[in-house]
């Protein structure tokens, strides 16, 4: 009869979140998953495969908590609004000091060899936000805070590059008030008064 599991499996996908984070996914070795998630060898493989698994397991955690942070952050709220808080949170998370400066996403699927799911998550992620962003600009639009007019699809992809200039800054080590500052000012660009 197999032994239950004696942690929590959420704490031990954020460690190890944060291990792959910090030194991207080439670099992170098994040695480190084992210091930072508490597990020895043996159980880290019988709870999550390889490394490769557990880097899979990771990125799907990562993009389930990042998807419930902008359906919180946003809720309820205006199209401009919600645009506003979801691009705040971003900075927010981007410039915590309680985790590596950037985004995860963009970092692993720019750096070394990472899996190729790193890259589809990464592209399947943009392509979910393009259509968020060209809703709620659109939800603008109607609402008049923003030129009839205005190209979606061109805001949309330039909020999107905006925002992986914000973490690009965060990474290197723009301080969270100038980010802020350049997020508003930049909204305050697209929309209308």
């Amino acid at each position: 009869m197999a032994r239950p599991r004696e942690f929590n499996e959420t704490e031990v996908l954020n460690r190890a979140l944060s291990a792959f984070w910090a030194r991207g996914y080439d670099a992170t070795s098994v040695e480190h998953l084992v210091e930072a998630t508490g597990l020895g060898r043996a159980s880290l493989y019988g709870a999550f495969g390889d490394k490769e698994q557990l880097f899979r397991r990771v990125v799907a955690h990562y993009l389930d908590c990042s998807r419930s942070q902008k359906d919180r952050a946003t809720e309820g709220l205006s199209a401009r609004r919600a645009l506003e808080a979801f691009i705040l949170s971003r900075v927010s998370i981007a410039a915590n000091q309680d985790t590596p400066a950037g985004c995860f996403l963009q970092m692993a699927a720019t750096s070394g060899t990472s899996p190729p799911l790193v890259q589809e998550a990464f592209c399947t992620t943009n392509a979910e936000m393009h259509s968020w962003f060209v809703k709620h600009l659109k939800e603008a639009q109607a609402q008049g805070e923003l030129a009839p007019d205005a190209d979606l699809n061109a805001l949309a992809t330039l909020v999107g590059v905006f925002i992986s200039g914000l973490t690009a800054g965060a990474k290197s080590g723009l301080p969270s008030d100038a980010l802020t500052a350049a997020a508003k000012g930049a909204l305050d660009l697209i929309f209308t008064k």
